[in-house]
């Protein structure tokens, strides 16, 4: 049987196909596959010729749609190289031809500049210019340095209700709040560019195309935390999504198959489940004094000097 929160060294497709056959449903499945721009991963080698790679991609899209519930969301993000900015939508053709729907298409911004004439009034920037964010530059005469990658939101249909205001941000504006019938309260759609910065680190990473926590994180806020939610990585590689998941205390499963990168990926959940455990103990402790303090107010009531 298949256990909830592990990491299987196996491949997706087989994988999923056990899935299937034990009848196991995922709410959402969010991942980044290699994106066939030769990276030296472990055991992967990341340059297929272009049609096995896209034949790959659409065999998972198969797969994947026996095992995502009917308003289950498929988070696909990918990146491109500069001298080949349309294979992301090659992957997004093969995706509609195995029957997904793309319902929404978010830009993943790692690295963004400011001039201050381009800044309204109440932002608190005060610089006449601001970078933020982290990035690899190229060193090229013809190309501009890449700073974004998309996530494709698949869903069987299209028409999935999402938790917008989950990740809604305050507006900048707050005469906005009431000016619409929606806007009831100040928090927005944050919309669907997001800027999500990698961390600064100190060390080279054990893995070569890690995505930042926050970008699992956004996606399956968004789609809707419920008790019951299952979440799949078939890529988990040193699992990130794993690690979004605990965060937001719902169930994962994820497929990975080089074994060193789940060595490292079990001793960063074993980590982050000590840090879980000891918030969910100060949370705990806190509700006890406050509720300790409100029972005391109650049977003092106004007997106290």
């Amino acid at each position: 049987m298949i256990a909830l929160n592990n990491i299987y060294q196996e491949d997706c497709l087989t994988f999923m196909n056990k899935l299937n056959a034990q009848g196991i449903k995922v709410d959402v499945i969010v991942t980044s596959p290699p994106y066939n721009i030769n990276k030296e991963y472990g055991l992967y080698k990341d340059d297929k010729e272009r049609n096995e790679y896209l034949d790959w991609l659409a065999d998972i899209a198969k797969s994947s749609q026996s095992i995502l519930k009917e308003d289950g969301s498929f988070f696909l993000n990918l990146g491109r190289t500069p001298s080949d900015p349309i294979l992301p939508f090659e992957v997004v053709n093969r995706f509609l031809n195995s029957n997904y729907k793309l319902q929404n298409t978010i830009h993943w911004i790692k690295s963004v500049s400011f001039e201050k004439e381009d800044m309204g009034k109440s932002n608190g920037f005060r610089n006449d210019y601001v970078s933020i964010g982290h990035f690899k530059p190229i060193v090229s005469e013809r190309f501009i340095t890449d700073l974004h990658e998309y996530i494709f939101h698949f869903t069987k249909k299209g028409n999935v209700k999402l938790d917008k205001l989950a990740i809604g941000v305050p507006y900048q504006d707050k005469t906005n709040i009431g000016r619409w019938k929606s806007a009831t309260q100040d928090k927005r759609d944050r919309g669907n560019v997001w800027f999500i910065p990698y961390p600064t680190i100190q060390h080279e990473r054990p893995h070569p195309a890690v995505f930042p926590e926050k970008l699992p994180y956004l996606c399956i806020k968004v789609h809707g935390i419920k008790s019951d939610i299952l979440v799949y990585d078939p890529f988990m590689g040193i699992g990130t999504t794993a690690l979004a998941c605990l965060r937001l205390g719902v169930n994962y499963i994820g497929t990975e198959i080089d074994d060193e990168y789940i060595k490292v990926a079990r001793q960063i959940i074993t980590e982050e489940t000590k840090k879980v455990i000891i918030r969910k103990k100060d949370e705990r402790q806190k509700r006890l004094v406050i509720e300790l303090q409100e029972d005391e107010d109650i049977l003092l009531g106004d007997k106290r000097p």
